[in-house]
């Protein structure tokens, strides 16, 4: 019966007498940190992969079908993450999902899912280095992909700018999980090669009733500053307990602390002297579009990390099917280099841009979409190069960007740091 009322809303549409209702519906998975650790963080970029899917669906949906997201929580926990996945998968048949957030629940997903599964999971903000040696090691069968740099660059990032900012001796407190122990050994390895020194680098774990321990080790001897490398909520409690312990209220802040309600938590006015590094964004015709149609759907910009590479995520996805002719998961992963050729007509993010996209790969062309993020081109291992903006917290207690670290730079850095 519903596909019946289906076919005669087309019917009536192509008469015009009514609205044209798509035939089908194609559903792209998320796993997302809703809540948890990182769900401060998770709500926000989730509106990025929603608004990828409006914009798609705008521009005409994908193959005659609309797109829809079926976003899913994982709590910030492997497990959970797994479960969100296995439902995605197992039951609604998705190709592709956009996620997750943490390293650690990406981690688990694509090993005991999205790999053995076929599908395509695509993260917007999983950083850690190890996904590079799990593409490396063939571990990943092509179907990883992430619209985000890996923290080998963000480590060599933030080593320069707390150069910049005249530190030389620096503590590390970093989460244990692939994230802070990919992120603290990239930036230890490239301050140490800069000329700095790290004076401790301290693991703490996560959900602790207090850091008391970790917080007096990192304290000695005394540093210039910390690298807090964590995530609101157990990084709020030990960002307190550095500074009631006497720790130098200079902090060096990862993509995972790029958060307000974190700034506010911790007191602003004990965050001050604030060098943070995360996923920056060339700024390119995409970006304004971005920026113009997220205000026109939720009313205000994104003043965080990761929502922009979360809209681009979901749009590949929809592009390469739409390259494909099809919305299998193999014509995804091959499909996800095709539409970001260097070679090809230049596509912009937005609903006029898609709908140009939609024609020229009709036509068999080819396009290099040109995301909010800048240009994504993805490597053998599903790598891309990409900025690190700088952030920092003004007199208003405000978290706002403070300037670049362009990706020639990056290249110069990881040269010198060898």
């Amino acid at each position: 019966m519903l596909k019946k009322l289906a076919f005669i809303g087309i019917a009536i549409g192509a008469l015009g007498g009514g609205p044209v209702f798509a035939a089908c519906t194609t559903t792209i998975g998320s796993v997302m940190s809703l809540t948890g650790s990182l769900g401060v963080l998770g709500q926000g970029i989730a509106k990025g992969a929603q608004l990828g899917v409006a914009d798609l669906n705008s521009a005409g949906g994908v193959n005659t079908c609309d797109v829809k997201l079926s976003l899913l929580d994982d709590q910030t926990s492997p497990s959970v993450g797994v479960d969100a996945a296995k439902k995605l998968v197992d039951i609604e048949h998705v190709p592709a999902i956009v996620g997750a957030l943490s390293s650690g629940v990406s981690a688990a997903i694509l090993t005991s899912v999205t790999t053995p599964g076929k599908v395509v999971l695509i993260s917007p903000a999983s950083t850690s280095p190890t996904f590079t040696d799990m593409a490396q090691q063939g571990k990943t069968g092509g179907y990883w992909f992430r619209t985000v740099p890996s923290d080998a660059l963000q480590g060599v990032a933030m080593a320069k700018v707390a150069q910049d900012a005249g530190y030389k001796k620096v503590a590390i407190l970093y989460l244990n999980n692939a994230y802070g122990q990919g992120l603290s050994k990239e930036f230890a390895d490239a301050f140490k090669r800069l000329g700095g020194s790290v004076t401790q680098n301290v693991v703490y774990n996560p959900s602790q009733p207090s850091y008391r321990s970790e917080v007096n080790k990192a304290l000695s001897p005394t540093p210039d500053a910390l690298f807090l490398i964590g995530y609101p909520g157990d990084g709020t409690t030990v960002a307190r307990e550095w500074i009631g312990a006497g720790g130098p209220q200079k902090f060096l802040l990862p993509d995972g602390l790029e958060s307000q309600d974190f700034v506010n938590d911790v007191g602003v006015q004990y965050m001050k002297n604030v060098h943070g590094t995360a996923p920056g964004s060339d700024k390119t015709p995409s970006l304004a579009s971005f920026q113009t149609e997220y205000q026109a759907k939720f009313g205000s910009l994104p003043t965080q990390a990761f929502v922009t590479n979360a809209y681009d995520a979901t749009v590949l996805i929809g592009l390469a099917m739409q390259q494909g002719k099809s919305n299998q998961a193999d014509a995804i992963r091959d499909g996800l280099r095709k539409v970001t050729d260097p070679q090809g007509e230049k596509i912009y993010a937005g609903v006029a841009e898609l709908k140009k996209a939609a024609g020229l790969l009709a036509q068999g062309k080819t396009i290099q979409y040109i995301g909010a993020t800048g240009p994504l081109q993805f490597d053998k291992y599903g790598d891309i190069d990409a900025p690190m903006q700088v952030w920092g917290v003004d007199a208003q207690g405000k978290v706002v960007p403070t300037g670049m670290v362009t990706v020639a730079q990056i290249a110069a850095l990881r040269g010198k740091a060898r």
